[in-house]
């Protein structure tokens, strides 16, 4: 039980952490550099929030030994993931900084960069967790999305800063997520 309130906390933080450095700052309380100011979060702030998550993640699976030799790919593409996404939030204030507005064209340009990005990210996310996934016993299958944030609706991890899925955004929400097929288990139906 001590173990599973460490990971909410952890799982809590990081989520919290993700969701406020992904805001913009509101505007101080004072005018520029205002007592009211919310300090943006560094790079460094991220990675630490990062590597939580991802802790969480791997101590909520409690891995054998031989998973345990699967989990580096998935934890190199997780990281791959979060830098893509630090990478992006830096270049979206460096442009909002310099007061750069971009037009159609360019806005569409970076939105089909960033979905390439994404893609690649996904699809070295999906190759690296194939193995470990076909390891994993049916608690592990049912646990992950859930670590991931992925298993409880409208709380996925993986989204974008506008709320669109991406990332992980493929796997089925709830109890039958992630199972081969992306199906959900049938639902009893409602009694009068």
């Amino acid at each position: 039980m001590k173990s599973l309130a460490i990971l909410s906390a952890a799982s809590a933080l990081a989520l919290a952490g993700t969701v406020a450095y992904a805001q913009p700052a509101p505007p101080p309380a004072g005018g520029p550099g205002g007592q009211g100011q919310r300090p943006q979060m560094s790079r460094e702030d991220f990675e630490s929030l990062t590597d939580a998550r991802i802790a969480s993640i791997q101590a909520g699976l409690k891995l054998t030994p031989d998973q345990q030799k699967l989990w580096g790919p998935v934890e190199q593409a997780l990281r791959a993931q979060a830098a893509t996404r630090t990478q992006m939030i830096e270049e979206f204030r460096q442009r909002r900084s310099r007061n750069e507005r971009p037009d159609v064209m360019q806005r569409l340009e970076q939105g089909a960069a960033m979905a390439t990005k994404r893609a690649e990210n996904l699809n070295a996310l999906s190759t690296a967790m194939k193995p470990l996934w076909a390891s994993l016993d049916d608690r592990q299958k049912r646990l992950l999305p859930i670590l991931m944030r992925e298993g409880r609706p409208g709380r996925g991890a993986w989204r974008g800063h506008h709320g669109q899925r991406g990332q992980m955004g493929m796997m089925q929400r709830g109890p039958g997520a992630m199972q081969p097929g992306g199906g959900q288990p049938a639902q009893p139906p409602k009694q009068p």
